[in-house]
């Protein structure tokens, strides 16, 4: 997936995103990074096409995203949000369903068999019948990833996806992102723990302001001089037994 000289300002705002354009590697999990405001929501909005650039293009397979219609946009590109409306009627199952709706229809009936694989490769077999009012905000986030999955997308956008997330369902679900991106597809996510979007991620596309800052791979954007004029806070870099280097936010000393 690529961007050149994408723009994008709210109405009636004066920031945005300026002028970005770089590549997202395809099979390779890419994670976004930089301070609040830095315009990383806004832009996985762009990449799902919910948002249409005021100037640039973005390409999916060398072919302008303009071109796809909807129902192949959503054969493609998939999205998790921080956010979703909960309808308190659906069942887990019925939600995963819809995943599956830009392959049959908006009216289609969606056999148990076609969504039983996302189920289970989110760990929500046993919670199938249940209905989403009654889960906790960890089993809904899961829930939203089996509805993507059930895309069967060529990417896969995730807009800070560990946020109800514990430790352990965490930890599962990088394995998961990386196991996809083993198997080919593009993984772009919006993360705020910088070490884990430095842990987890191949490649990283560095925000601030709106402009692209930097983008690598995390061995060559850990930098701390980097960092620290991003974040704009002090930052060091420290080897930690087993971690290995990890960023640290130095206090501010009066």
């Amino acid at each position: 997936m690529d961007l050149q000289h994408i723009s994008y300002r709210y109405p009636g705002q004066t920031t945005g995103l300026v002028d970005l354009s770089g590549t997202f590697p395809t099979g390779k999990i890419t994670t976004i990074i930089g301070p609040n405001g830095a315009g990383k929501s806004t832009l996985l909005k762009l990449l799902s096409r919910q948002l249409v650039a005021d100037r640039g293009t973005m390409t999916l397979a060398q072919r302008p995203l303009a071109d796809f219609t909807a129902k192949q946009v959503a054969q493609r590109i998939a999205v998790v949000s921080q956010q979703h409306e909960v309808y308190d009627d659906l069942t887990v199952a019925e939600t995963v369903k819809m995943g599956r709706l830009p392959y049959h229809g908006l009216f289609a009936t969606v056999p148990d068999t076609e969504i039983s694989p996302y189920l289970a490769q989110t760990q929500l077999t046993a919670l199938a019948g249940e209905h989403l009012q009654n889960l906790s905000g960890g089993q809904q986030q899961r829930v939203w990833l089996a509805m993507a999955l059930a895309q069967a997308p060529q990417v896969l956008l995730l807009d800070e996806p560990t946020t109800y997330l514990d430790v352990h369902y965490q930890q599962t679900l990088m394995a998961q992102l990386r196991q996809l991106a083993t198997g080919g597809m593009t993984v772009i996510q919006v993360l705020h723990d910088i070490n884990q979007a430095f842990t987890v991620s191949d490649w990283l596309w560095l925000l601030q302001a709106g402009k692209l800052v930097a983008t690598g791979t995390p061995a060559q954007l850990r930098r701390a001089d980097l960092l620290a004029q991003t974040f704009e806070t002090p930052i060091e870099i420290v080897d930690v037994p087993r971690l290995g280097p990890y960023i640290v936010q130095v206090p501010v000393m009066d």
